[in-house]
């Protein structure tokens, strides 16, 4: 096992990193969120600033005020039991899965058993940060966000995600892409777990 996770950790560099635009023009007047939950972790973002890159959510989540969106593999985060043959397979390169959670308050007082961080952005990196989320769902023939299945939380569903899986590129290193593509300085290589995540967003000065 410890043989495996320092693989990892050393494949890790191969992951894919992402160079936003110049991001940081204007007031950092927009709130986004990172949630911890355990070795997860989720970016949340108002519902109306994805709804303007993804139109049709308000319609699937009526009523939120915020969308939390987190990353998986896909046979892992939807089997309802799970074994070591399921963990196993997640550490090789598999389909994702996206979550998103609709949420009627904002992220902190929704999650008060997690660690949730609020970051503060311009309006251009919470555009941004919508619009690279639109484009991590995978489509259905009619072009909509690909459905998979009813989520674990209340006002949760699953759906396709364009991104796969794999022990290099976890549900962290894609949150570490999201909070850069929001125009954070935050570099996602070597990014595993998700304290990793919360300290890069610490070391960029990314808090309220």
């Amino acid at each position: 096992m410890i043989r495996c996770v320092l693989l990892l950790l050393a494949l890790s560099a191969c992951a894919r990193g992402l160079t936003p635009p110049d991001l940081a023009a204007g007031p950092a007047d927009r709130t986004i969120f990172l949630v911890e939950r355990g070795w997860h972790s989720d970016v949340a973002l108002r519902a109306e600033a994805l709804e303007a890159a993804l139109p049709g959510f308000a319609a699937i989540f009526p009523g939120a005020r915020y969308l939390a969106v987190g990353f998986g593999e896909r046979a892992y985060v939807t089997a309802p039991y799970l074994g070591v043959i399921s963990e196993a397979r997640a550490l090789f390169p598999s389909p994702g899965a996206l979550l998103v959670t609709g949420l009627s308050t904002d992220p902190q007082a929704a999650f008060p058993e997690w660690r949730v961080t609020a970051l503060r952005v311009t309006e251009a990196g919470e555009a941004n940060l919508a619009r690279h989320l639109a484009g991590e769902f995978g489509r259905d023939t009619a072009g909509r966000p690909a459905l998979i299945d009813r989520g674990p939380y209340p006002g949760s569903l699953f759906y396709a995600a364009t991104t796969p899986y794999s022990g290099v590129y976890t549900c962290n290193t894609w949150t570490a892409e999201a909070l850069a593509a929001a125009g954070l300085p935050i570099r996602a290589e070597g990014v595993l777990f998700s304290g990793q995540v919360r300290e890069r967003a610490a070391e960029a000065g990314a808090g309220p």
